[in-house]
């Protein structure tokens, strides 16, 4: 009974090791992973993550399940996403033994952006070469946190398991995700979609009543002994390891309670925190200033001193508690983990370690601050001088964007005088009218333009009051294009789309279809505008005043590069500049003007790809310019390739079975957007017209664009 290796202290048990102690986490995991669930194994530090992981590989293994481990934390800290992706696919190489130079066809594949990229190699790769289901682990999740692309790479997981939905190869294809972390800290960009996927697994402490490795390793009289370690330890993995392997090096006469006791206090409890690396990771995971930790440290306090803390599933303190370890959940309350954490990091510690309320002392000096402020501009300036009121802070003049079609700006000027004053746009001295008035009027006041520019311009207006010419100086945009300007050639052009009905989705006059392209249904849509070409790049400056493209120096270029979001500013600009109601068209629009109102077209205009637009066969892997292909039945131009084209729908795999029969607008909620189209990048059965596919409403390629549609009889320029 004296073999040195029965217990181990740190790092993954392997496969069968005799210590081994398995919990509800086991069986959870695995039943998991064979659903093609994804589960996300979220626990503080040394409490089993990476052996419960390797305990489920020879299971998985005897199942027929290929699997892959990606140790995150060596992958260094690359600035870009498509480096940090390439050393991803290195390791799953590497651990699948993939017949294929993975780093070459990474490189060869650039004209995708890294989360396409990604998801292409997962299906094209690895589920192309193995034809067994295959799992990856993401090991040691936290340590992606900090990295400036975090955001995208959790991004890009999510629409990996959102795409298994409608895409049958890669159902076989699922992955768990490890480490020290909450799902909330995966995507930090608050404007984009959480990561609202995968299922918790809960790792617990281990139970004394399922300790029986524990028990035949230190021999036949060693319940008490066992029962020790656990009221110490209360279960914790390591602690339970590290104190086992220390009665077990004993002879069998020399395993007491007092032996024990003493192992205790000389491992932890005497021992100086920054001595010991797991009290170490502990200490500084509380007292990270970057998380609350004042607030952390005093409902820890409360905890300790026996208080009741309910625990609270939406509270970072509280997650931050559990995932350092110190406390646990029990019957809804946190609670301490066990007798060791509680005596090391006790009340003394915490006041000493404590952040002081500098926030409160703050607080009080600037309140007295902004005391005497408001004391000196409210009594003491009114009673000694003339008061000079802003402009801005007043509401005079609307410094928001400006959108004229006319060398001249009209806008509401609300004058609030007490002393006459004089007025300066770029120099240019104007006067408001009212000047000298003490009463409050709304007017209208017609300022003159110079030297304008199509696009923004930017002017800066100066106020001046009578106390020692004491002024005031603000921005101001505004954007001119003339409505001439959009009736040229290369401006927005919209053509007339009836009113109509017609079968929506895969039917048996074109092939390839996919599940997410059925059921064949009616769909009636009211008569709408349709842009003729994609925006160009032309039209995005002018409004917007930079190119985001990747592809540049041609004004006919369509404008690629610019995410959903994206979009949608644009044509906010546009509708306020022209008083036009355009939008992003309905994915049931897209396909009705696609589809020549309706007619069975396999692509825009007929079955001749070539003919019609750029592909991966003709496009020499970048955009074209616009209307540089045949148009289809309705003169539109490039709806099959050149670049994608967001729609205004939320995606979803089955909305077709739901979807009403008159003027579908998409689900009510979701977590991506519509694309259709295909692309520049695409296989033509990729650039069909009853495609569909979808992409986080943040991302931005260079391969997708969009146009617009808007509905008939509005004021501006007419349908064409």
């Amino acid at each position: 009974m004296n073999d040195t290796g029965c217990f181990q202290v740190g790092g993954s048990l392997e496969r069968g090791h005799p210590s081994y102690v398995e919990r509800p986490a086991d069986e959870q995991l695995l039943h998991c992973l064979c659903r093609g669930e994804i589960p996300l194994v979220l626990a503080p530090r040394q409490t089993g993550k990476s052996s419960l992981m390797v305990n489920a590989l020879g299971k998985l293994e005897d199942m027929g399940i290929r699997w892959a481990i990606v140790d995150l934390q060596p992958l260094g800290s690359h600035r870009e996403l498509e480096d940090w992706l390439g050393d991803v696919i290195n390791q799953i190489e590497r651990t699948l033994g993939l017949a294929a130079d993975t780093l070459e066809w990474w490189d060869k594949h650039r004209r995708l952006g890294p989360t396409q990229r990604f998801m292409a190699f997962v299906e094209d790769v690895i589920l192309g070469l193995i034809d067994e289901p295959v799992v990856i682990f993401f090991d040691e999740i936290d340590s992606v946190l900090p990295l400036p692309f975090a955001d995208d790479f959790f991004t890009t997981l999510r629409a990996l398991a959102n795409a298994r939905a409608s895409n049958s190869t890669l159902k076989r294809f699922t992955f768990a995700l490890l480490g020290v972390a909450t799902p909330s800290e995966f995507i930090k960009n608050r404007s984009r979609t959480p990561f609202n996927i995968g299922r918790g697994i809960q790792l617990t402490d281990f139970d004394p009543d399922h300790a029986a490795p524990i028990r035949r390793i230190l021999g036949p009289s060693s319940d008490p002994l066992v029962d020790r370690i656990f009221y110490w330890t209360g279960g914790q993995p390591l602690m339970v390891q590290a104190l086992a392997d220390k009665m077990h090096l004993l002879p069998e006469s020399g395993r007491t309670i007092q032996a024990l006791d003493d192992a205790v206090r000389e491992t932890y409890l005497k021992v100086r925190i920054g001595k010991e690396t797991h009290l170490n990771f502990i200490r500084d995971y509380l007292l990270d200033r970057t998380h609350q930790p004042r607030k952390t440290l005093t409902i820890y306090r409360t905890i300790i001193d026996g208080g009741t803390v309910q625990h609270d599933e939406r509270s970072p303190v509280h997650a931050r508690l559990l995932l350092s370890g110190v406390v646990r959940l029990e019957n809804g309350l946190l609670v301490p983990r066990n007798r060791i954490y509680q005596q090391v990091f006790d009340r003394q510690w915490v006041g000493e370690n404590i952040p002081r309320d500098r926030a409160r002392m703050i607080a009080y000096v600037s309140s007295v601050a902004m005391g005497l402020v408001l004391l000196w501009f409210f009594l003491i300036k009114p009673l000694w001088f003339p008061t000079f009121t802003k402009a801005q802070q007043h509401g005079w003049f609307d410094t928001d964007i400006h959108y004229v079609t006319e060398d001249h700006l009209t806008l509401p000027l609300t004058m609030a005088l007490e002393k006459p004053r004089r007025m300066t746009l770029n120099g240019e001295p104007f006067s408001p009218p009212g000047k000298g008035e003490k009463a409050t009027t709304s007017q209208q006041i017609l300022i003159p333009l110079k030297d304008l520019k199509i696009g923004p311009n930017r002017f800066q207006v100066r106020f001046y009051g009578d106390l020692w010419e004491e002024n005031f100086e603000t921005s101001l945009t505004i954007v001119y294009f003339p409505m001439s300007h959009w009736q040229l050639p290369h401006g927005l052009e919209m053509v007339d789309v009836p009113a109509g009905c017609f079968d929506m989705g895969c039917g048996e006059w074109t092939d390839s279809c996919n599940s997410a392209e059925k059921p064949v249904h009616g769909v009636c849509l009211s008569d709408f505008q349709v842009g003729r070409f994609e925006v160009t790049q032309k039209q995005w400056i002018s409004l917007m005043g930079y190119n985001p493209s990747y592809f540049k120096n041609e004004d006919r270029l369509p404008v690629e590069n610019v995410s959903w979001e994206d979009a949608r500013e644009f044509i906010r600009r546009i509708n306020r500049m022209t008083g036009r109601q355009y939008k992003l068209p309905s994915e049931a629009q897209w396909e009705y003007a696609a589809r020549s109102g309706g007619r069975p077209e396999k692509y825009a205009g007929g079955n001749d790809l070539d003919s019609l637009g750029w592909y991966t066969k003709n496009s020499q892997d970048k955009s074209h310019p616009i209307g540089g292909k045949s148009p289809n039945g309705l003169g539109l131009h490039d709806m099959s390739g050149n670049v994608w084209e967001w729609c205004h729908d939320w995606y979803a795999s089955d909305y077709y079975a739901n979807s009403p029969e008159a003027d579908p607008t998409g689900p009510l909620e979701g977590t991506v957007r519509v694309l259709r189209g295909g692309s520049w990048g695409r296989y033509a059965v990729v650039c069909r017209t009853v495609i569909r596919y979808w992409d986080d409403p943040g991302v931005r390629f260079g391969s997708i664009g969009f146009r617009l549609v808007c509905l008939p009889g509005q004021p501006g320029e007419p349908g064409k």
